[in-house]
């Protein structure tokens, strides 16, 4: 079975902004607030369409993750992800 990395905008709860969030089969591991336009019309509406993430959450799932050894960052799994070129630095 592979995996599969996806990434979506959200408002992320601690500072009321929008952040894109990279998700592993749908469970976040990390965000990124550079690299796009928080005010482009589009990234609003997708972030609006999107639950609010936590950041108390983000930090539970990235653990989760970690100790299952899953977390795309921090563990070497190109050959178990199908878009591994899309996790982030």
């Amino acid at each position: 079975m592979k995996y599969k990395v996806s990434n979506a905008f959200c408002y992320l709860d601690s500072c009321e902004c929008i952040v894109n969030v990279f998700m592993i089969n749908g469970l976040p591991f990390t965000f990124e607030d550079e690299g796009f336009d928080p005010h482009d019309g589009d990234v609003i509406a997708e972030a609006n369409t999107n639950p609010q993430i936590k950041m108390e959450d983000l930090y539970r799932w990235s653990d989760y993750l970690i100790a299952e050894e899953m977390h795309p960052i921090l563990y070497e799994m190109s050959e178990l992800i199908e878009n591994y070129q899309d996790v982030p630095d």
